[in-house]
């Protein structure tokens, strides 16, 4: 989706602001150190503006073998889920206590290898188009949320979303009806098994592996995935389902093993770029997900992405449990030089005071 937003956005949004965070509860987070989004404001009914601080270090998304020097693609994702969230609640209607229910999404990232590196915090502006709203007013059952991406005035692409949304005082009954059995405690939730060589998934620190013992075939690989529900990043707070954002980390540590196993190529100089994604059922904490990857033909898209990127190769994903699929995708992963990054981005200094 083609963007540009200016420094300068219309006088009926006013100038986004990149000093301050939004209230936390808006977006769905208990920790301040979890919010990136630092202001939102609306140009009409369907059309908001929002803005989110990338942390020059953060103890999940910058935790990465990264020889790039390209920002982390799921913190974009994260930083758009943001924006989604709150501009719900605070544009669209959506009540609080509603609970969101992700149907579908993707992510095109044409410009993240050219994006700028520097070593201040980087300001993100997004532009969200909301469109296809189901339900009466005060009563929104499902929006579909396109968002344009500018890092520091460089594009980088755009994310859509298919939310659906469930009012919280049914929830826990549909909930336990589309499992067949009662939702089981947070605190009862099996802690996360042995994991896999963390390098081997483009990781240093175990607590951010979520893939336990990965099965390599001659065309694609498979491994259970680890609830890292000790995690304060993937699990900020307690859940009942594995997130979408896990099930997207999975599906990256998997696609990045894959790249170096079946293709030779270096993990640190690969990144994922894109990705698309229907989910059809609740991955449950209290069963077992395996993840499957397949390589499939080179990018079949002659789109920006395609032409922007080199060595784009598609992985197929899918995301089991109990023997259903219950999600699915492709995933795009690029290969690339490394970028010599500023002396101060290494020290994790600003060059100036």
């Amino acid at each position: 989706m083609e963007s540009r937003i200016p420094r300068s956005v219309p006088s009926r949004a006013g100038t986004l602001n990149f000093t301050r965070t939004v209230d936390r509860s808006l977006i769905h987070r208990w920790a301040l150190s979890e919010v990136f989004l630092t202001d939102a404001r609306s140009v009409d009914e369907s059309e908001y503006l929002a803005a989110a601080q990338l942390p020059p270090w953060h103890a999940y998304y910058s935790e990465r073998f990264s020889r790039l020097g390209a920002p982390d693609p799921l913190l974009l994702l994260e930083c758009a889920r943001q924006a989604e969230t709150y501009g719900g609640h605070a544009f669209v209607g959506v009540p609080r206590d509603s609970k969101f229910l992700l149907r579908n999404w993707s992510v095109s990232l044409p410009g993240l290898l050219s994006a700028p590196v520097g070593g201040r915090p980087g300001e993100l502006a997004m532009r969200v188009r909301t469109s296809n709203r189901r339900g009466a007013p005060g009563d929104v059952r499902r929006l579909t949320y396109d968002i344009g991406l500018e890092l520091s005035g460089h594009r980088l692409g755009s994310v859509c979303m298919d939310v659906g949304y469930i009012p919280g005082e049914v929830y826990d009954a549909v909930r336990e009806q589309g499992r067949g059995r009662p939702l089981t405690p947070f605190s009862e939730v099996t802690r996360s098994g042995p994991v896999v060589e963390p390098f081997l998934v483009g990781r240093s620190d175990p607590a951010n592996v979520v893939l336990g013992e990965v099965l390599l075939g001659p065309d694609g690989a498979s491994a259970p995935i680890r609830p890292p529900v000790h995690n304060p990043s993937m699990f900020d707070h307690a859940q009942d389902h594995l997130p979408g954002m896990v099930l997207m980390e999975a599906a990256r540590q998997l696609c990045l093993f894959a790249v170096s196993e079946l293709y030779g190529a270096s993990v640190p100089r690969t990144t994922v770029a894109g990705f698309e994604f229907s989910f059809t059922r609740y991955a449950e904490l209290d069963s077992l997900t395996t993840v499957h990857v397949r390589k499939t033909e080179p990018y079949p898209h002659d789109d920006e992405l395609g032409r922007s990127l080199p060595g784009l190769r598609t992985f197929h994903v899918e995301f089991e449990q109990d023997g259903i699929v219950i999600a699915a995708g492709r995933m795009h992963t690029t290969t690339s030089v490394a970028r010599a990054l500023p002396v101060a981005a290494h020290r994790g200094q600003e060059t100036a005071a």
